[in-house]
C-alpha cells in the first residue's frame, strides 16, 4: 500500500510543481508562440501579466522571442504540457513507473533553460540591472527539474 501523499513531502513538492506549471504553461508561456488571433482571445490582465514580468525583470527572452526560444517554449508546450498531467498522477499515486518518464523530463526541462541562462548572463541580458533576479527565476527551471531526474536515477 502506498503510503500518503502527506507522508511523501518529496512527491508533494513534485505534485505541486507540476500542478503549477499547468496553467502558467497554456496561460503565461503559450503567449510567446500563439498566433496573433489566438493571443487575442486571453483576458487582457494575462497579457498584461505578461508585460509586467518583461518589464519588471527586464526580460528581452520574452520581449523578443528569439527563434531558439520559441524553440524551447514550443518544446515545452508539446512535451512538458502532457507530461506534466502525468507525472502529477503518478507522483501523487505514488507510481513507480513514473521513475524514467522524470528523469527524461528533468534532464530535457533543465537542459533547454542552459542557453537561456547563457543568454541572460552572458549575451543580450548581460548588462541588464535585473540580471541576477532573472538568473534566480529562470535557475528555478533549472535546479528543480535536475533535483528530479536525480532523485529519480
Amino acid at each position: 500500500m502506498v503510503k500518503s501523499i502527506l507522508l511523501r513531502p518529496w512527491d508533494l513538492l513534485c505534485v505541486v510543481w507540476f500542478v503549477v506549471h499547468i496553467p502558467m504553461t497554456v496561460l503565461m508561456d503559450s503567449q510567446s508562440v500563439l498566433p496573433p488571433h489566438m493571443l487575442a482571445m486571453l483576458p487582457q490582465q494575462l497579457k498584461d501579466l505578461l508585460q509586467w514580468h518583461i518589464r519588471t525583470n527586464q526580460d528581452h527572452l520574452v520581449r523578443d522571442n528569439p527563434v531558439w526560444f520559441v524553440a524551447c517554449v514550443w518544446c515545452e508546450l508539446v512535451v512538458q504540457l502532457p507530461f506534466f498531467f502525468i507525472a502529477a498522477y503518478a507522483y501523487l499515486a505514488g507510481r513507480n513507473w513514473i521513475r524514467i518518464p522524470a528523469v527524461m523530463y528533468g534532464v530535457h526541462a533543465a537542459t533547454t533553460v542552459v542557453p537561456m541562462l547563457a543568454d541572460i548572463y552572458y549575451g543580450q541580458g548581460r548588462n541588464s540591472p535585473q540580471k541576477e533576479v532573472l538568473c534566480m527565476i529562470y535557475g528555478t527551471y533549472l535546479v528543480f527539474p535536475l533535483l528530479i531526474a536525480l532523485t529519480m536515477a
